[in-house]
């Protein structure tokens, strides 16, 4: 090769050179997100923006029983998936984590404001309805008597008994339910 073919190679555009290492990275990437959509519901997968063969392929993979057989149509996904514009289907992955992140502390908060009305009385409603208005008011009071008095039949339970825990169970969705309008 001679110093002319060196120097015309040179000025041209850059090559970007990708390692294999990165391919088989980029592709696991791309596999593990095509069985986070597999194992998504119906409902979270209708809000995010697939191609048709994309979608076909998901449906798929859902109904196959064989392990090897699902890992393949993942596999398949993934090939897809690198085919297809990817930042509208990460955001709308990305929102619905942060919706599950949001009703998993939600959740643990419910709890914890159940637990506090169910020690402490009506003073807590107070104070909880002061921080979340769509309580109803009325109900969370009925349901805080309702708790107290299974909380006192299942300390008079005779031992081997399963205690009931009904009352706070609703109580915890109803903190829940007004916690998610704020």
């Amino acid at each position: 090769m001679s110093k002319e073919d060196f120097d015309s190679y040179s000025d041209e555009e850059d090559i970007e050179f990708v390692s294999r290492s990165q391919i088989k990275r980029e592709t696991h990437e791309l596999q593990e997100m095509g069985e986070f959509l597999v194992d998504m519901s119906k409902n979270q997968l209708a809000n995010i923006p697939l191609t048709p063969e994309l979608s076909e392929a998901i449906v798929l993979a859902r109904r196959l029983k064989s392990r090897e057989a699902r890992r393949r149509q993942i596999q398949y996904i993934g090939k897809l998936m690198r085919n297809t514009d990817m930042a509208p289907i990460n955001q709308a992955i990305e929102k619905i984590r942060t919706q599950g992140q949001r009703h998993q502390v939600l959740r643990q908060q419910s709890i914890e404001w159940a637990e506090r009305i169910c020690q402490e009385g009506p003073s807590v409603i107070e104070d909880f309805l002061a921080q979340f208005y769509h309580g109803d008011r009325q109900q969370l009071r009925q349901l805080q008597r309702a708790s107290a008095k299974e909380a006192s039949a299942n300390a008079k339970l005779e031992d081997g008994k399963k205690p009931t825990k009904v009352q706070i169970g609703k109580l915890q969705q109803c903190l829940l339910e007004a916690m998610e309008l704020q």
